[in-house]
């Protein structure tokens, strides 16, 4: 009867400690973390529930006009046993991005990005004269 493969067995039968440490590190939360988005004239706020990350193992990327973002859960205190886990996330928004004006915190688990809208994105009222 012919064997069934599965991403958890090597196909050599034996346990491979590097292999499992690779699954270990690309491993995902159970659920996509809880997003919510904000947009006003200037900008937008993201905020996102990423408990368990550290503020060193969040990294978040702005490309034209999508927000990256990537975070890893470490392990519980004393639970050596529970793999880490990481999630990714591309987030495309509706008008370009200023870039170097994105800001990131990190407060009780909750991941807050705050980023305005580049001035070629932002409306902006023109009066109209009479001669």
């Amino acid at each position: 009867m012919p064997s069934i493969q599965n991403d958890r067995t090597p196909s050599n039968g034996a346990a491979s400690d590097g292999a499992a440490l690779e699954r270990a590190k690309r491993a995902y939360w159970q659920v996509t973390p809880e997003l919510d988005l904000y947009e006003n004239e200037s900008g937008y706020l993201v905020q996102l529930n990423v408990p368990g990350a550290s503020a060193e193992s969040v990294d978040v990327q702005v490309v034209g006009a999508e927000l990256h973002v990537r975070a890893e859960q470490a392990p519980a205190e004393g639970r050596a046993d529970v793999a880490l886990s990481a999630f990714e996330r591309h987030l495309e928004l509706p008008s370009e991005l200023d870039a170097a004006s994105a800001t990131a915190q990190l407060r009780d688990g909750v991941l807050e990005i705050r980023i305005q809208k580049s001035a070629a994105a932002r409306r902006v009222r023109i009066p109209v004269n009479t001669n």
